[in-house]
Parts: C-alpha cells; structure tokens; sequence
C-alpha cells in the first residue's frame, strides 16, 4: 500500500488545523470523520449541521469538502479507521493518547500533526496499558498549513511550501508514504528525533515575548511579536537557541544540516539571500503579525504550551545526550519567575516517557525500533 491513500480516516480535534486536516483529506477522496471531546462539542457540531467544512480562502472565495461523520466520543470513533490523524495542541497529547492506547487495533495507522512529541506520549500510554498493537505511529513536527478558524465549520489554511517533516516510529510501514501522498510538500525526517527537535514555535515565539515583558503585559492591544519584538539582540537570542536544537539534531544521529533561516525561506515565509538573520526575520511575512498584549499575556499557548511542552523536554534530552542548553534552559527559569510557577518541574521530559537513562544510543534505538 506504497503512497497510498486512506479510505477511511478520523481527525481527532477540532481547531484550524483539524479542520484544514478534514477538508485536505476529503479532497482526497478520504471517507473523514471530525471528532473532539464534549467539552468541544460546539466546534464539532458546527460541522455536523452542514455535513462540510468550508475553506475560505482570498483567491477561490469559499470551497466546502464533506465530512462524513462527526463524533464528541474520540475513542468510539477510531473504530474501523485506516488512518486516524491527532491534530490538537501539545497540553492535549496525553489526554488523546489515554483514549487511543485501549481501543487501537492491529493494521491501524496514528499520525500526530503539529509539534513534535505526540508519538512518544503515544508509545508511553501504551506500554503502560500493557499493549502492544500492531500499529504505525509517526508525527510531523509542525501543521502543513497556516490555518485559522473563520467561523463555525469555516477555517482559512494556506499549504507551506516546504519544511514540514514527517517520521514514524519504526522502520517498517508505509505511514510515511501515506503522509506525503496528502500532503506532498511534506518531507521524511530521519527519525522522530528530528520532528521532536525542529519546532518552529518554540523557537520564533519565546524569546520574543519574554524579552519584551515589559511592552506584552502592560500594552493595551497588539505588539508585532517580530516587527518590534525581534531586535537585532533578540535575533541573536533566536539564532542562539537554533543552534542548540541544531546540536541536539546532530548529537542524536540526524545528518540534516538545515537550520531554522533555511526552514523559514523554504516554507516561503522568506526570501533568500538576506544577509543577516536579523534582517531575514524582518524581512519575512511573519514582521507584521500580531500578538495580544494584556495582563494574561502569558497565558497565551505561545508560552503554555511552547515553554512546558517543548523547551523542558529539550533541556531534558540536552541532559542525557551530554549536550549543554543554556540558552533553552535560561528561557525556562525567566518564564518560570514571571509565570510563578516551577516549569521545570511541570514541563514535559523524557522521565514521564520511561525513556531517562537510557543515553544516546538508547534514545536512538527506541525510536529506530518504535518500542523502549
């Protein structure tokens, strides 16, 4: 089943990129079903009462594809699906990986799309299920879109043109033909240490806010989270933390020398031939976009999930694989003072996936093998 598409698959989540995921797949051909929590149970029924999601978009005006099902019930709903897409925020990888971990069966197929880690926290929940399906798990390490919801049922997504990379845990299957076959600006990452470690957000989306603490919680409305936030320093506070991901990439076998400037041109949000990174950020299509200031600007997912959820599992890995971040672990401790709360101790490690320990090699092998 080499490049194959899906006949049956279900989205799990219900936000821009589980809907823009939905409307991809049923262009396909794909027979989707759209499920989320209860708790999220609006947005699903939003999709429910036309039968579609609409894609709004400048330059077709607005295009529907059907969706076949919906469900608020995650776990009844992967039933009988050859694909099964989790498209959902970091902070909810466990909850969906709790779901998943009784009701997966053999044959079955588990892509996380976004950040990087969902496989790991899937593997995890499993082991400690005490089961072992025959089922391919992979990951991409960002959305394959930018996307945001436009109203009930309605997202507006534009395709990268490059730099999203997919792996599977294991070498064995065809989960990673099968990506590229939706998505066919995707790429093979060499191992799910590379989706882990190339996360976009964490690296454009801290260093600005916390750099700027002053302006995100005392202005009254939008800062340009790179126009004013990304000064020549707070580039090279950016380019410094690349770098360490860069090194944990390389200490941890993946040979791919392309760094976060590269990404940013071959996801067409850069030109090239920029002759700084400071001038690259300034120059790119993000220089004008926005973030909201306030008192609860912290609260924003560019902190609650980009510092927890990725920036301590880097630190993490950067311990057992001998390889110092100290700009990553500096990041930590000021978001830690100005959020009053230890996120060190509450971020995500490798200790809660059973993998601390193990070393380099040790780390290598699991996901070469898919199994710890």
């Amino acid at each position: 089943m080499n490049g194959a598409l899906p006949g049956k698959v279900t989205v799990l989540g219900s936000g821009a990129g589980a809907l823009a995921c939905s409307f991809e797949l049923a262009q396909h051909g794909s027979r989707v079903t759209l499920a989320d929590l209860p708790e999220f149970g609006t947005a699903v029924q939003a999709v429910a009462g036309t039968g579609q999601v609409t894609l709004k978009a400048p330059w077709h005006g607005l295009v529907t594809a059907p969706v076949a099902a919906t469900s608020t019930d995650p776990a009844n709903a992967v039933a009988g699906a050859d694909l099964v897409v989790v498209c959902v925020p970091a902070f909810g990888h466990d909850t969906f990986a709790e779901l998943l971990a009784p009701v997966l069966l053999d044959g079955q197929r588990v892509l996380w799309v976004g950040e990087g880690g969902g496989s790991l926290v899937l593997v995890d929940a499993l082991r400690r299920a005490g089961r072992r399906p025959d089922v391919q798990i992979g990951e991409t390490n960002s959305l394959p879109y930018g996307a945001r919801v436009r109203g009930p049922g309605v997202v507006s997504a534009s395709r990268k043109a490059g730099g999203t990379l997919v792996a599977s845990l294991g070498a064995d299957g065809d989960l990673v033909d099968m990506a590229q076959a939706i998505w066919s600006w995707m790429s093979p990452a060499e191992s799910v240490w590379e989706t882990v470690l190339l996360n976009f957000n964490a690296i454009d989306h801290v260093p600005p806010i916390i750099c700027n603490l002053g302006t995100v919680e005392s202005r009254n409305g939008k800062m340009l989270l790179w126009g004013e936030g990304a000064s020549p320093g707070v580039a090279r506070i950016i380019e410094t933390l690349d770098a360490e991901l860069f090194t944990l990439r390389q200490a941890l076998g993946v040979r791919n020398t392309k760094r976060y400037a590269d990404y940013l041109v071959e996801q067409g949000f850069a030109p090239p031939g920029t002759p700084s990174f400071y001038e690259l950020l300034r120059a790119s299509s993000f220089a004008d976009s926005t973030f909201q200031c306030g008192p609860d600007a912290l609260s924003s997912r560019y902190i609650t999930e980009d510092v927890p959820y990725a920036l301590v599992l880097f630190s993490s890995i950067g311990r057992e694989v001998g390889v110092a971040t100290p700009t990553v672990d500096s990041l930590i401790h000021l978001t830690s003072i100005a959020v009053q709360r230890d996120l060190f101790a509450e971020g995500r490690t490798l200790d809660q996936f059973g993998l601390a320990g193990r070393g380099r090699a040790g780390l290598m092998t699991a996901v070469r093998e898919g199994w710890w």
